[in-house]
Order: structure tokens, then sequence, then C-alpha cells
């Protein structure tokens, strides 16, 4: 799952996914793009760590 390897490497915190978790649910985003929307991480950050 793409929130546990960013965790895995540092990018974003387990607090911050969960956070992101809850409003995923809510909204039907991506992921990712909810990590961002909320300013936990930027697409650079995730293009990154998934190299």
């Amino acid at each position: 799952m793409l929130g546990d390897t960013l965790v895995a490497k540092g990018v974003v915190t387990a607090d911050q996914l969960q956070q992101a978790l809850a409003e995923q649910k809510k909204t039907g985003e991506k992921i990712g793009d909810v990590l961002i929307k909320l300013g936990f991480t930027t697409h650079e950050k995730i293009e990154t760590a998934l190299k």
C-alpha cells in the first residue's frame, strides 16, 4: 500500500497517514492526493519514495 511505503520511508508519519485515510473515506480521493492536499507531503516526495 502506498501509505505504508511512505511511512516506512519517512515521507509521512503514521498519524498523518491515519488522518489522510479518514479524509479519503469521506472524499474517495486517492491517498497520495489526500496527503498532498492536507499538506503532509509533495508529489515529488511521493515519486522519489517509489523509486
